[in-house]
């Protein structure tokens, strides 16, 4: 899509509903009264997914994955305005996964409101804002390059890359089956691995880390859970430590 620009404006909880662009998208294109009824029953049938069995065996876990917004002192969102096309201009909240590239967003909306903060934020919400068009879910500049994205592309409306090695597994008390980690990080996916072989080099190097795309790991987990493996969504360690040393426990 083309006509993108993002500049920072308070906002309440409330949004108008835009179109997020899809990363795979390279040009832009025009679209008739079809184009648009299509695209009504699609963002109706996402919408759907967060009633099923599927979406609320995985809400919990989800739900103690942290994004980070920017939010005022009365805690309402930080809106963006972001145009898509020539003639469209919504206002909406971005999630940052990556907490660093947050705190420096934070230190830009300051300079316009000392108030400002950083607030974290759970994933399952977001997504669902997301699947709405009522919010940007923003990658690390970082994951977008480690999967495959040219130098230089604008992280705002890119899919958010995660990270899996299928050769390892999470054990689950109960007699249930073990969970499959799926990580925001790679470097936290790496360790991981590496865990795993209890630090052998030569093991390491046999086993594959794998980039999925959240929206199409959620999807999948919920719309076809029997074919899919049980996904444990792994939140990048950084997000921990900084909540852990910044946020006080409600």
């Amino acid at each position: 899509m083309g006509g993108r620009s993002a500049t920072a404006t308070t906002a309440t909880t409330s949004r108008q509903a835009s179109r997020i662009y899809n990363a795979d998208d390279s040009s832009s294109s025009q679209t008739n009264d079809n184009d648009n009824d299509n695209d009504n029953d699609t963002d109706t049938d996402k919408m759907l997914m967060f009633e099923s069995a599927g979406w609320k065996n995985i809400a919990d876990n989800l739900s103690s994955f942290p994004l980070f917004t920017i939010a005022t002192a009365e805690n309402n969102f930080v809106a963006y305005s972001i145009s898509v096309g020539d003639d469209k201009t919504f206002n909406i909240p971005f999630f940052y996964c990556d907490v660093t590239e947050a705190l420096v967003e934070l230190e830009k909306a300051q300079v316009n409101n000392k108030d400002y903060r950083l607030i974290p934020f759970p994933l399952n919400e977001a997504f669902k804002m997301w699947c709405d068009d009522k919010a940007v879910i923003v990658p690390s500049k970082a994951s977008i390059l480690e999967a495959g994205a040219p130098a230089g592309t604008n992280q705002i409306g890119q899919r958010v890359p995660m990270w899996a090695c299928m050769e390892i597994s999470e054990e689950q008390e109960g007699g249930l089956p073990p969970k499959l980690p799926i990580f925001m990080g790679l470097e936290d996916a790496n360790a991981a691995v590496l865990e795993a072989v209890a630090g052998d080099k030569t093991k390491f190097d046999d086993l594959e880390v794998v980039c999925l795309s959240l929206d199409g790991a959620i999807e999948q987990l919920v719309t076809v859970p029997e074919e899919t493996p049980s996904f444990h969504f792994v939140p990048p360690s950084k997000s921990i430590k900084y909540i852990e040393e910044n946020i006080e426990a409600p």
